[in-house]
């Protein structure tokens, strides 16, 4: 009989424990995976700020890959630029010229890193990119100005974060096209306009 009192007592108290670290592992869980995923919105040293952030404005070269890679997973076998855009300054329009010499691939991150747009010269229209980040009030206002019987000959683009970046990226498609596919990537123009 005590042998069954025992065997029974186990059983309630395995009863009563189980629920618990079930419980206490779901938690557990939930924890991790919210503190992954947040994780990025607190970094002090996040994509914007590796880039150059509020110290650079233009659009600037990164360093050949091969060298010094400025990105993960940075290709050898392209040549990368980047700009910085603050829509509490004014909006920001990227432009470029499509040239057959390399394909130009752009695109727009917010202040973490995602990417919100992108898209490469070969979609461009009538030979041109030109995109133009605003603010929903700035676009209101463009809107608002803008000859009713014309449509718009820009792309506008309202990004999740007033601060950001644009990446270019120009692939070296030939052996010795390096210099081409510099020359195309420091093509695109990064103009901020002043409010």
């Amino acid at each position: 009989t005590t042998l069954f009192r025992s065997s029974v007592m186990a059983r309630a108290r395995g009863r009563i424990v189980l629920p618990w670290a079930l419980g206490a592992l779901f938690l557990a869980g939930i924890v991790h995976i919210s503190s992954v995923l947040l994780m990025p919105r607190f970094a002090e040293n996040d994509a914007y700020v590796r880039l150059g952030g509020a110290t650079q404005q233009g659009l600037k070269t990164l360093p050949d890959a091969s060298i010094a890679p400025s990105l993960p997973f940075q290709d050898q076998r392209a040549e990368y630029a980047v700009c910085h855009f603050d829509l509490d300054r004014g909006a920001t329009r990227v432009r470029s010229n499509v040239t057959p010499d390399a394909l130009v691939a752009i695109s727009f991150h917010d202040r973490s890193g995602r990417i919100f747009y992108s898209t490469t010269d070969r979609a461009a229209l009538r030979g041109r990119i030109d995109v133009r980040l605003l603010t929903p009030r700035q676009l209101d206002r463009v809107e608002a100005s803008d000859p009713e019987d014309q449509t718009p000959q820009e792309l506008r683009l309202t990004p999740p974060t007033n601060t950001g970046f644009v990446l270019v990226r120009a692939l070296i498609e030939q052996p010795g096209g390096r210099e081409a596919a510099h020359l195309a990537a420091n093509a695109v123009q990064c103009l901020m306009e002043r409010e």
